[in-house]
């Protein structure tokens, strides 16, 4: 056996054996990547500068974690590595869409890569989210920005500035503190502004949930709003608003940006349409449909007053505990509610007259135009205006018409007009006139009022029953049938005790044209001790103070009276003399039988007399009168 030659094989062997593993070796271990020196206790204290730019990665359990450029590289004085000029450090995350861009002029980092201080103009950016400092720290063991010198923030659904920072990562929660402005990008259809200021402002983009307090304002064009506190949820892209909350001392100005014309027949709500809106509440929630930005319902509580106002100059004024409005897609009012001592101001343009809707509640439903106000017992609910006052349990309004339906007993003042004073119906124009019934409707375009039901209508001691009255708002004109009964007080001259004039019949009609109060059908009039049936009854009223002149009855008319009964064709009754005169062929049939005829038979009422009177015989006069 050769064992040189065995041993030189044996050699050349190991030697390609070594080869191949330092070959191996460097196939493996990747070059061009200089390392940072982990240690600096070695180190001088003078600056190393490397004037080439300098590329560096790091690799940790076999993977790259740390990507490094920079101009300059240098362990300062503080024993910190130092980078300078166009500074770009990656940290790459296992998780795709996690890693962490740090930009600068200047990088401060310790040996371990844990703490990190940008000067000069420091950028992060972490996903979408863009921080902009003169001074930033990065705490890379917490995963934490901050900063207290001034920031700057962006993401695509919203950016903003503050005086301090703090951003965590792993929880993707955002703080500001200090001079906070906010600015959501999304277009909510809403005049709620989309600036927004505060002292301090915490954002989770997990939860997509932010709160800023302190002092807020918001602004969007000549809109404004302040509040104490601000709540609002994004969309999970952050490209949209879902629900704002504004809360303490709510209060808003609002003005449209401008004009939508809505393609419907519905009376617009004010809340879409008015130019512009006075906001006040303790709170205010504001939600958004959740497939597009428009507005679906905005509900606030707590001393509620909103004023709308529109581009012609009428106004509505809302007021309760609680307000609540729901709209559709295309942006028209769907439902509205005002609770707890509800009220609704309306107020037409270039006029001081005033229109006052009041109720424990105020509600319209399922888009029908129809304002439902209720109270919370007898006469809870009220609307008023300068010409009357209606009380009731539930009263409908017809939005579109300004028609009133009132249920479950009603009450209505009724005022004479300013400056008018025309007499409303048989009643006088100075004092106002009280109405109670069952039901009521009013139709606004015809100034007309429906009342149903137990009817009693009065001034002072004249007083109007009936089943059903029609009243003409404007003109004074009275229609009422069904046991029609009217009261008049009446005082004769020269005597101090009042009389009363009772007339009845089954209709009624008032003719301001004519001061002619008519009665038809079972017709009677009764004062004193005397009782006139007729087919109709005739009262003429003075065209001042609409006190009766004289009163007509017509048509087989039947005079009862203690001495007898008297019958004709007509009786004139002169409230001045107390007379009733009877013509028409009058007889008179004394309680025993008795026949006397004439042409007028003259009742007088004070001193209980009958003058019968033939016109034949001048002389044939006779005078009966009753015994004492």
């Amino acid at each position: 056996m050769n064992f040189p030659k065995i041993i030189r094989a044996g050699i050349i062997i190991l030697f390609i054996i070594l080869l191949a593993i330092i070959v191996r070796y460097f196939m493996i271990r990747p070059l061009g990547k200089p390392q940072v020196p982990l240690k600096t206790d070695d180190l001088t204290q003078q600056k190393i500068e490397k004037k080439d730019k300098i590329v560096h990665f790091e690799i940790k359990g076999g993977e790259e974690s740390i990507r490094f450029k920079a101009d300059k590289h240098y362990v300062g004085e503080d024993k910190n590595y130092h980078a300078e000029g166009n500074v770009e450090i990656i940290f790459l995350k296992k998780t795709e869409g996690k890693d962490v861009f740090i930009y600068g002029n200047e990088v401060v980092y310790d040996k371990d890569w844990n703490h990190f201080v940008l000067s000069g103009q420091g950028k992060v950016k972490f996903k979408d989210l863009v921080i902009e400092s003169v001074s930033l720290r990065y705490d890379n063991t917490k995963e934490l920005f901050s900063t207290e010198s001034g920031v700057s923030f962006s993401s695509e659904g919203f950016s903003g500035t503050a005086q301090k920072l703090d951003y965590l990562m792993e929880q993707e929660k955002l703080h500001l503190q200090e001079n906070v402005h906010l600015r959501l990008r999304p277009n909510l259809e809403t005049s709620f502004p989309l600036i927004v200021q505060g002292k301090r402002l915490e954002y989770s983009r997990k939860s997509r949930q932010g709160i800023m307090d302190g002092g807020v304002r918001l602004f969007h064009g000549e809109s404004r709003a302040t509040a104490s506190i601000l709540r609002f949820d994004l969309s999970e892209d952050e490209e949209n608003i879902r629900t704002l909350v504004l809360k303490g001392k709510v209060k808003a100005f609002l003005r449209k940006e401008e004009k939508k014309n809505i393609s419907s027949s519905r009376r617009p709500s004010p809340f879409s349409q008015s130019a512009m809106r006075e906001v006040e509440a303790e709170e205010i929630e504001l939600r958004a449909f959740a497939d597009f930005q428009k507005v679906q319902s905005l509900e606030a509580s707590g001393n509620c007053s909103f004023k709308f106002v529109s581009s012609s100059g009428s106004s509505t004024h809302i007021l309760g505990e609680s307000v609540k409005f729901l709209f559709d897609q295309e942006g028209e009012l769907k439902e509205f509610q005002a609770l707890k001592k509800a009220r609704m101001i309306d107020q037409e343009e270039n006029s001081e007259e005033r229109r006052l809707i009041e109720g424990d509640t105020l509600i319209i439903k399922d888009k029908t135009d129809v304002l439902q106000v209720k109270g919370k017992g007898p006469y809870g609910a009220r609307v008023a205006s300068s010409d009357s006052e209606v009380f009731s349990e539930e009263i409908s309004i017809f939005l579109d018409n300004n028609n009133l339906e009132v249920k479950r007993g009603v009450k209505v003042i009724l005022n004479s007009k300013k400056g008018e004073k025309k007499r409303i119906g048989i009643f006088s124009k100075e004092y106002p006139v009280l109405i109670n019934a069952k039901e009521m409707r009013y139709f606004d375009e015809q100034k007309r009022f429906l009342f149903n039901g137990d009817i009693k209508a009065w001034q002072e001691k004249r007083i109007l029953l009936a089943e059903e009255i029609v009243l003409y708002e404007e003109t004074g004109k009275i229609l009422s049938t069904g046991g029609v009964k009217s009261i008049f007080p009446h005082k004769p001259k020269d005597e101090e005790k009042e009389e009363r004039v009772e007339i009845s019949s089954d209709k009624m009609t008032f003719q301001p044209e004519q001061n002619l109060i008519f009665y038809e059908k079972k017709s009677s009039l009764k004062v004193k001790d005397i009782d006139v049936r007729a087919q109709s009854v005739s009262v003429y009223l003075s065209e001042e103070e609409g006190d009766m002149e004289k009163i007509i009855a017509r048509g087989n008319v039947v005079i009862v009276r203690n001495l007898g009964e008297g019958r004709g064709e007509e009786a004139i009754y002169d409230p001045d003399k107390e007379s009733v005169v009877l013509s028409g062929n009058p007889v008179l049939i004394d309680k025993d039988g008795g026949i006397t005829r004439g042409d007028k038979l003259t009742f007088y009422l004070a001193n209980d007399k009958i003058l019968v009177e033939n016109k034949a015989k001048k002389r044939s006069v006779t005078v009966i009168k009753r015994e004492k």
